[in-house]
C-alpha cells in the first residue's frame, strides 16, 4: 500500500512540476546584463508557451536571473512585479521588416492579476507569468492569442509573416520593500522572440 500511495505521489508531483516545461514554442535569449547603482546584476529572457485550457491565449514567461559576478553583493535583491497596470512590463510584436503588428481588440474578463514582491536571492533565477492569465473570452479565438497588459494580438493560421515579440521590463522604484532587501532598479530590454505560426 505504501508502495502505491508513493507512485501516486511521484506522478502528481512530476505532472505539477512538469505544467511549465510542456508546450514551449519560443525561447528568448537572455538580454544584457544590467547593473544598478549599487552593483546588483539582473538579466531576463521571454519564453512562450502554448495554452493548454481557457482562456486559449499563449501562456507568457518572463524569466529573471540575479546575477553574482563576485565583485557586486552577494546578497538578495527585490523587484516589485506588475503585470496589470503601468509600463513596468511593456510588450511589442513586429513583423520580420521590424514594422509594428496591429493590435486585436479583445473582450476582457476577469479580476486583473494583482502587483507583488519578488525576492531573488544571490546567483537564483525565477520564472514568472507575464501574460495576463486571469483576463480573456471564454471562446477559443482563431489562432493563437497574445493577450498581455498593454494589448493583445492574434497570430493566425494562415498567416504569411512572421512575428517577433519583445518587451521592455522597467520594475517602479517608489515601493518601500518589506522585507527590507536591496530593491533592484534598472531597465532590461527582452531581446525578440519568434513565435511561430501554427498551420491548420
Amino acid at each position: 500500500m505504501k508502495a502505491i500511495v508513493s507512485l501516486l505521489l511521484f506522478a502528481v508531483c512530476q505532472f505539477c512540476f512538469g505544467q511549465t516545461d510542456t508546450n514551449l514554442i519560443a525561447a528568448g535569449d537572455w538580454s544584457p546584463a544590467v547593473s544598478d547603482n549599487e552593483g546588483y546584476i539582473l538579466r531576463g529572457r521571454l519564453l512562450v508557451y502554448d495554452e493548454n485550457a481557457a482562456p486559449y491565449h499563449a501562456r507568457i514567461y518572463i524569466e529573471l536571473q540575479h546575477i553574482f559576478d563576485g565583485h557586486g553583493w552577494p546578497g538578495p535583491l527585490e523587484i516589485y512585479y506588475n503585470i496589470g497596470y503601468g509600463d513596468e512590463l511593456s510588450f511589442e510584436m513586429r513583423d520580420s521588416l521590424g514594422h509594428p503588428v496591429s493590435m486585436e481588440p479583445v473582450a476582457i474578463r476577469g479580476p486583473v492579476p494583482p502587483p507583488c514582491w519578488i525576492t531573488l536571492t544571490c546567483d537564483s533565477t525565477e520564472r514568472l507569468r507575464a501574460d495576463t492569465y486571469t483576463l480573456g473570452s471564454p471562446s477559443q479565438p482563431d489562432g493563437l492569442e497574445i493577450l498581455v497588459g498593454n494589448g493583445c494580438w492574434l497570430i493566425r493560421p494562415n498567416a504569411t509573416n512572421d512575428f517577433f515579440l519583445s518587451a521592455s521590463f522597467t520594475p517602479p522604484k517608489d515601493h518601500p520593500s518589506p522585507l527590507k532587501y536591496h530593491i533592484w532598479q534598472g531597465i532590461l530590454k527582452l531581446p525578440a522572440v519568434k513565435i511561430p505560426v501554427k498551420k491548420p
